[in-house]
Formats: structure tokens, C-alpha cells, sequence
């Protein structure tokens, strides 16, 4: 080998290496850019069985939040329906919002800490987020540290989980994927109480054949509002547009007039 090739060899390559480095970067920047929305029309829109606010009925996602969405859609031109709107899992639903960069979730209860995971657009209805136990129980709390002694149901990533481990809850957790779930397993005393949003509890609970008048919330965690939680790389643009729509369904009535429709 004559005198500098071996040192030509590494040199060379080392810049091959380099230029693929690149080269891939580029190309994942690409792909990147490609998957970023450029329109409302290419948001995906998830949603879970969380009634009245969204639920699945012959087949199709409905629900006041539902058809709000629906209407902000028509007032912006976005070819939409409530055949493009998935029903998921919470916990599925909720990852998805956050990792996938043209996904938004609804209905979500709005928090500090969700503020800074994602984007809302807000508000859609009251929340309001507490234990729920059997009366026959006589459960008592003042704190959530007063819930230790108990076991509480949730619905895995839902506000009323998240809620408790914000409060330092160190008792008893029982992880659930769905209302019906939840409210069944309440009902059956495989928990102490319930951490969940009590519109929602009760419309379930009619749903299930349980009698609500059974139950009674025994201590608040939130009194909120919910919201539609969009990715954080979502253009703030296309957020305005979304929230921009939102106010003016409020302003006019439409929006009263839809949540009346189901909580009447």
C-alpha cells in the first residue's frame, strides 16, 4: 500500500459516513415536514365512550361534544363527518394525542398540566371531577389524603387518575379502560370509590340499569371545564381557526342549544 492510502481510506471513509448522516437527516426532516398538517382537513380527531359528551351509537361517534365539532367544522369548510372521528381507549387515545403530531383528543378536561402537553381549544362544557361512593357506605373525606384507608376506581390516563396522583393518593388504585367498566366494578363493591366526572357517572350508571340516587360524591378534585387537546406541533393557526369557530358557536347560542339537546 503506498505511503497515505490507508490514511485516504479513513478519511474517505469518514466523509461517506458523514454524507449519510445527512443524507438521512434530510430525509427524516422531509418525512417530518410531509406528516405536519397543512389544513384542518388533515387533523385526525380521537375521541372515547365518555357519554353524553362523546360516545359510539349504530356504529357512528355522537355525543354534544361530537356534534359541536361537527358544527365548528361546517362553519370552517373542513370535509368532515362524525364517521372521521375514532373512538379509542382513554389511555391509547391520550398517548396518541401526544405523540402524533396531527392528532387531537377530546373531550378533555383542561388542567395546568395538560396545558403544557397540549393545545386547547376550549371551553366545551362544565366538569366537574370527585370521588363517588355508595351512600349506604357513609364514606367520608375532606382531602385525598383522607381516601387512603380506601380503594379507588379509575379510568386508566383519565383526569380523575391523574387527579389523585397530582394529590398524593397513596391507597389503593384500581385501573379500569372505560366507564361502564368502572361503574359496573362501583357497583359490585370492587373499590371503595370512584374518581370521575359526575355528569358522565351518572349517565353511565342509567346506561348500565344502576341507580344513581344510590351514589353521592363524597370529595371534589376539580371543578373545570373541558376542551378539544390538540398537539403541541399542530400550527398555531390552524388552533386559532378551531377556537375562532368554537367562540362563535358560543356567541350565537349553538353551542347552549346542543348540550341543552342532551342534558334535558
Amino acid at each position: 500500500m503506498r505511503p497515505g492510502s490507508a490514511r485516504n481510506s479513513y478519511l474517505f471513509s469518514r466523509c461517506m459516513a458523514g454524507l449519510a448522516l445527512l443524507v438521512a437527516g434530510l430525509v427524516a426532516a422531509h418525512a417530518q415536514a410531509q406528516s405536519a398538517p397543512r389544513d384542518l382537513n388533515e387533523l385526525r380527531w380521537i375521541t372515547e365512550e365518555y357519554a353524553p359528551y362523546n360516545f359510539t351509537q349504530d356504529g357512528v361517534v355522537t355525543g354534544l361534544a361530537v356534534d359541536i365539532l361537527v358544527r365548528m367544522w361546517e362553519r370552517l369548510g373542513v370535509d368532515k363527518t362524525a364517521a372521521d372521528i375514532q373512538s379509542l381507549p382513554w389511555a391509547r387515545g391520550y398517548r396518541m394525542a401526544l405523540d402524533q403530531p396531527d392528532t387531537c383528543l377530546f373531550s378533555t378536561t383542561v388542567t395546568d398540566t395538560r396545558r403544557e402537553q397540549f393545545q386547547f381549544i376550549e371551553p366545551i362544557l362544565d366538569a366537574n371531577v370527585s370521588v363517588i361512593a355508595a351512600r349506604s357506605h357513609n364514606l367520608k373525606a375532606d382531602s385525598v389524603r383522607d381516601l387512603e384507608p380506601y380503594s379507588i376506581g379509575v379510568v386508566r390516563e383519565d383526569i380523575g387518575d391523574q387527579l389523585l396522583q397530582e394529590g398524593g393518593f397513596s391507597g389503593i388504585y384500581v385501573r379500569t379502560d372505560s366507564a361502564r367498566i368502572l361503574m359496573r366494578m362501583l357497583q359490585g363493591q370492587r373499590f371503595d370509590g370512584a374518581a370521575y366526572n359526575i355528569r358522565v357517572a351518572d349517565w353511565t350508571m342509567l346506561q348500565e340499569g344502576i341507580d344513581p340516587e344510590l351514589y353521592e360524591p363524597v370529595l371534589t378534585l376539580q371543578e373545570g371545564h373541558m376542551g378539544y387537546a390538540c398537539h403541541r406541533d399542530i400550527d398555531a393557526a390552524l388552533i386559532a381557526q378551531l377556537q375562532a369557530a368554537l367562540d362563535a358557536l358560543i356567541e350565537d347560542g349553538t353551542v347552549d342549544a346542543i348540550i341543552q339537546g342532551y342534558l334535558q
